[in-house]
């Protein structure tokens, strides 16, 4: 009687675990960038506050000597801290992580900031996002396709686009890499 062979030889096996590695080479990157764009996404998010208050202070024509487009926002000098509202033209910084050194604070957003004069709005995040100095999105507010400017009522809707760097008309603050933000602030 003929014996039948089973099983797999070692060349095939071989094969199988080379293609294998090949895949996670090519998915690893690739679940990297996801999951940083999905950390940019809470950044967004904690905007829509800022955004909000923006949009409040141009329909309220607030003056830029007392806070223009950022007045009463919620600014602190570390994480974890109360907030007290800006009051002062310049800008309103909300310090909202530090790498996740503070408990209760972001580990991926630390900063968001509002420009008090035209209500741009930049994201800064952490190390598990990006590198610093390569680490912001910035949302520039428009209306009637100008800038948005404090003690100036709108005449219009409010239009905000975000920015990542490489994009189009990008503010040299917009230093997130495109492949890291999600595909509204790409180019």
């Amino acid at each position: 009687m003929k014996k039948v062979q089973q099983g797999f030889t070692l060349i095939e096996l071989m094969i199988v675990v080379a293609i294998i590695g090949i895949l996670a080479a090519v998915a690893l990157p690739a679940y990297q960038d996801y999951t940083a764009r999905s950390r940019v996404a809470e950044g967004l998010a904690l905007a829509g506050e800022a955004k909000m208050i923006v949009v409040d202070n141009a329909s309220n024509v607030t003056p830029a000597a007392n806070g223009g487009l950022g007045a009463g926002y919620g600014t602190s000098a570390a994480a974890g801290v109360a907030t007290t509202p800006c009051t002062a033209a310049g800008t309103c910084v909300q310090t909202v992580g530090d790498n996740g050194v503070t408990a209760n604070t972001s580990p991926n957003v630390l900063t968001i900031t509002i420009t008090t004069a035209t209500g741009q709005i930049d994201v800064a995040f952490g190390n598990r996002v990006s590198a610093a100095g390569s680490n912001v999105v910035s949302l520039i507010p428009t209306v009637n396709g100008g800038a948005l400017a404090a003690a100036v009522r709108p005449t219009g809707a409010i239009i905000w686009t975000c920015y990542a760097a490489g994009k189009t008309n990008a503010p040299a603050s917009a230093t997130l890499p495109g492949n890291l933000a999600p595909a509204e602030c790409r180019a």
